[in-house]
């Protein structure tokens, strides 16, 4: 996926935070919740050509990475509500538990979905040294 944008500050010589338009496909989905009516936004790239403020310039991600960090964002702790829920649901009924059992189920999906979050977190810094999952400035336009 190939975007442009314009370098608005440098960070420590190698990164460089870019002002972009988003693509005009995004906003459909309502994921980040800025919709069409806010297009715009700022990221952090690599800046290895060592672009400046001001220059108009060229950042790559790669699409299967893009896809990448959209199944880990949104996907596992998806799948850690559903598996929460169902094995929640399958232990309380093999312990006896008889009343409520869909709402200790849910609580304990809820709980395994936060869990997710928390362990995405957690391993952000590690996603951000990995070089596949960061934006890369690959051209000066100007």
């Amino acid at each position: 996926m190939i975007q442009t944008g314009t370098v608005i500050e440098t960070i420590n010589g190698n990164k460089a935070k870019v002002h972009m338009k988003k693509h005009s496909a995004c906003g459909d989905c309502g994921a980040c919740q800025h919709g069409k009516e806010n297009m715009e936004l700022n990221i952090v790239a690599m800046n290895e050509i060592g672009a400046k403020p001001g220059d108009i310039v060229e950042v790559n991600m790669e699409t299967q990475n893009v896809m990448g960090a959209a199944f880990i964002i949104y996907v596992i702790p998806l799948l850690a509500l559903v598996l929460g829920i169902g094995v929640g649901s399958y232990v309380l009924n093999t312990i006896g538990v008889q009343e409520n059992v869909e709402v200790y189920a849910a609580g304990i999906g809820f709980g395994l979905t936060v869990i997710a979050y928390l362990m995405i977190k957690r391993f952000e810094g590690t996603f951000n040294k990995d070089k596949k999952y960061v934006p890369i400035v690959t051209r000066i336009l100007d």
